[in-house]
C-alpha cells in the first residue's frame, strides 16, 4: 500500500564515485537533490558547478517545504563538506530528522529509507 504523496517507488542508488553518481541506470555528473515526491534535480548552488562545501538553510526548508520527514545528507566522498548551523536548526525545529554521513555511507542509508516509503529527501555530494 502506497503512502499518499509518497511515490511507489522512490530512486534508487547504484554507486558512487568521486565525481559520478548512478541512480536508476542514469549517470549523474553533478550533486544530487532528490525531493520526497522522487524527482532529482541538480544542486544548484551560486558558487560552483559540483556544488558548495556548505548545505545551507534554504537548502533545507526547500526539502522540509517539499514535505520530508528525514533529510539524508552526503558530505562528500571524503566528508569535507558541511551542513550550516542555521540548517541544522532549522531541522530540529521542524521536527525533521537529519542524517549526515559521508557521501558513500549516505547513499546506503537513503535507499534503506526509501524503500520503507518514508518521506526521504537527500542532498548529496559528489566530490570531495
Amino acid at each position: 500500500m502506497a503512502i499518499i504523496g509518497v511515490p511507489s517507488r522512490m530512486p534508487r542508488f547504484e554507486s558512487l564515485v568521486w565525481g559520478k553518481a548512478v541512480i536508476d541506470g542514469k549517470t549523474y555528473n553533478y550533486d544530487i537533490v532528490i525531493l520526497p515526491d522522487g524527482r532529482i534535480e541538480p544542486r544548484t548552488t551560486p558558487y560552483e558547478t559540483l556544488g558548495s562545501h556548505t548545505f545551507t538553510r534554504d537548502e533545507i526548508e526547500r526539502l522540509i517545504n517539499a514535505g520530508a520527514e528525514v533529510i539524508v545528507i552526503g558530505t562528500g566522498t571524503s566528508g569535507m563538506a558541511k551542513v550550516s548551523p542555521e540548517a541544522q536548526r532549522l531541522a530540529s525545529e521542524r521536527g525533521v530528522e537529519l542524517v549526515v554521513q559521508t557521501s558513500p555511507l549516505a547513499i546506503n542509508t537513503y535507499n534503506s529509507y526509501a524503500v520503507q516509503e518514508r518521506r526521504v529527501a537527500a542532498l548529496i555530494h559528489i566530490t570531495c
